[in-house]
């Protein structure tokens, strides 16, 4: 019998899944709004529309699939408000950020 204890860290999995999608929310801006277009306004939505709309896909096919994994809202809102707050970093990256000539 293994006598180390393992550490459980209750809701481990929504920070990482806050983590997760902060950074591909972060990354998405970062890499399709610095192509300098004009919509990118436009672009932005469409940034947080696909990241929330996949998130959710993910967690309808883990209820669907044998996978023993279910559904849970709680992923959902913790890929939502990762997928804000990696908006939000990206807003604050862009104006303290050093603009050179």
């Amino acid at each position: 019998m293994n006598d180390v204890q393992k550490i459980q860290i209750p809701n481990l999995d929504k920070v990482v899944h806050f983590i997760f999608y902060t950074t591909s929310s972060f990354l998405w801006c970062w890499a399709l709004l610095n192509k300098k277009t004009t919509n990118n306004q436009f672009n932005t939505v469409l940034i947080n529309l696909g990241l929330i709309l996949f998130g959710l896909l993910i967690e309808f096919l883990q209820d669907a699939m044998p996978t023993h994994r279910s559904f849970e809202w709680l992923d959902v809102l913790s890929n939502t408000a990762g997928v804000l707050f990696g908006n939000i970093i990206y807003i604050l990256y862009t104006k303290f950020k050093p603009h050179y000539s």
